[in-house]
């Protein structure tokens, strides 16, 4: 059984996935040592290279928690079982690209390993729904003192501590029981539901526009 943050980061201290969250998992799972938390900050072709490779041993359920693909009501956190499926070529590529060039996505994540056939048939996601300016926000707010959970609840509307207490109790309920009659609230997700990837002109350009 394994759990892998996709996204980790340890910069700010703040930030719902980092060492606290590792360290709340490791806390809630010290009675289950066949469960190994696990850093997957690195693109999603490295992770799939250390299954590949055998540096990870491949699990019969994986959990896989880091930031949903878009924003529509952030300060929740929401649990999906992965189904597979498949997408062109193409838009495979797109995200191997993406992933190569440095960047962390979940959504790359599952997909990627899809491809590769590294995932085991009880694959889940939990996904935090933070607004995109959160970490900048939360760097500025450490940076300049101000990062008690009180004052970031208030500047961001949810509190980032009671995002990861969730993160922390969705991703171990998962871990040990998987999906029970006890644990509804889990949906499916396929490869026709991801969110397509953005060029990075569109981005470019569309950031450019936001001034």
């Amino acid at each position: 059984m394994t759990i892998g943050i996709v996204g980790y980061s340890a910069v700010v201290d703040s930030y719902p996935l980092g060492p606290k969250l590792m360290r709340d998992l490791e806390a809630a799972l010290q009675d289950a040592p066949h469960v190994s938390v696990e850093n997957f900050t690195w693109s999603p072709v490295h992770v799939v290279q250390r299954f590949q490779d055998g540096e990870l041993e491949r699990p019969d359920r994986i959990v896989l928690v880091g930031l949903a693909a878009e924003s529509a009501a952030p300060g929740t956190v929401a649990a999906y079982r992965w189904r597979g499926g498949h997408q062109p070529e193409a838009k495979v590529q797109e995200r191997v690209y993406e992933a190569v060039t440095g960047i962390v996505d979940l959504e790359n994540t599952l997909m990627i390993g899809s491809y590769f056939d590294v995932w085991p048939s009880e694959c889940f996601t939990v996904e935090a729904d933070l607004a995109p300016d959160t970490f900048g926000r939360l760097v500025m707010a450490e940076n300049e003192g101000r990062a008690s959970p009180e004052k970031l609840e208030i500047e961001l509307g949810y509190a980032p501590d009671k995002i990861r207490e969730k993160l922390v109790a969705q991703v171990t309920t998962l871990a040990m029981k998987g999906v029970d009659a006890q644990n509804s609230t889990v949906t499916d997700k396929t490869a026709d539901m991801l969110c397509p990837v953005r060029s990075f002109a569109e981005t470019h350009v569309a950031n450019a526009a936001g001034g």
